[in-house]
């Protein structure tokens, strides 16, 4: 049985981040729209290397002619900046007719050191400099191009064993919770499986995640309360849940006394789903999805909140109880 459920843990694990890779927002996806007799058509460019000439190409098609001309609107940001609003702060460049048959123009865009961007999209002016249309990313947003810096394999190859070891001992644990809310009382295996699972997203995330954004994107850790990035913040997230349940089961950790754990066992074996529960929000939320600032901050802030009062007040009750005691 125990080899069944490590295959078992192994299997989800892999579909796990097999889904999370191909719902990543960092990989290139195919665009067209329609507007005034124009088809446009793309596969974005989401990253390129920085310091570089990126090309990026579009595919036009529809009544060009020397009174209208394809542009590319660009602005340069820096990391974490958001797009502009007014179109005036974004800088135009002509196209570049690559293949007249299939109507493949070229833009080139000079990359800056990495964690910059550059926002874009196209348009097609007549001679009067009217707009005759306009070629955007999703819900009228610009396309995003990330200025990336190279990750060495000693920091990339530890990062990704260590984050594929913490979804395999949270999906491990997951099995010995199920065997809780049945009414089974070892709580051992699943926490130290937790344990583990800590263990690995601190050094994953942590050393190697902080290393993997120094070399791709030039900063540290953007984690709330020192920055809004999505990425770092669902680490972050999973990471405290995790603290959270090695003190609650801290009574069969470390000395395997039931009665010692905060929460009785069924109700940890309901905890530890959560911690499964958790996991999937997080790794089926697109990799490099960007959330407002303060929806994150909002959702970052109340989750410890609500954490650190679970934690608190059975730790309080317990305490009160036994001032009580004769």
């Amino acid at each position: 049985m125990k080899i069944i459920r490590i295959i078992a843990a192994i299997v989800l694990t892999l579909g796990l981040l097999y889904v999370a890779r191909i719902t990543s927002e960092g990989r290139p996806e195919y665009r067209e729209y329609r507007e005034n007799g124009f088809a446009f058509e793309k596969t974005t460019v989401p990253k390129a290397p920085e310091n570089a000439l990126a090309t990026i190409p579009v595919t036009i098609k529809g009544p060009l002619s020397e009174n209208v001309r394809p542009v590319l609107r660009y602005y340069r940001a820096e990391y974490g900046e958001a797009p502009p609003t007014a179109p005036n702060r974004y800088q135009t460049r002509p196209l570049s007719l690559v293949d007249s048959l299939t109507g493949l123009y070229e833009g080139q865009l000079r990359t800056a050191a990495r964690g910059y961007r550059h926002y874009y999209w196209f348009e097609i002016r007549d001679h009067t400099g009217g707009l005759r249309a306009k070629f955007t990313d999703k819900d009228g947003t610009p396309f995003v191009l990330k200025h990336i810096g190279h990750v060495p394999d000693w920091v990339l190859i530890p990062h990704i064993v260590f984050m594929f070891a913490t979804v395999f001992c949270i999906m491990l644990a997951t099995v010995y919770a199920m065997r809780l809310v049945f009414g089974s009382q070892e709580v051992r295996p699943m926490a130290r499986l937790l344990l583990w699972a800590a263990i690995f997203v601190f050094l994953g995330g942590g050393p190697f995640g902080w290393a993997m954004n120094y070399y791709a994107f030039g900063t540290i850790w953007e984690g709330v309360p020192f920055g809004t990035d999505a990425t770092d913040n669902k680490t972050q997230l999973l990471f405290v849940y995790l603290v959270f349940m090695l003190l609650a089961t801290r009574g069969s950790l470390k000395h395997n006394l039931v009665q010692e754990n905060l929460y009785s066992p069924r109700a940890l074996g309901f905890l530890g789903l959560m911690t499964l529960v958790l996991m999937l929000s997080i790794y089926l939320i697109p990799h490099s999805t960007q959330f407002s600032p303060e929806l994150t901050r909002t959702v970052c802030y109340t989750f410890i909140a609500v954490v650190g009062l679970m934690l608190l007040i059975p730790w309080v009750s317990r305490k009160a109880k036994r001032v009580r005691r004769p």
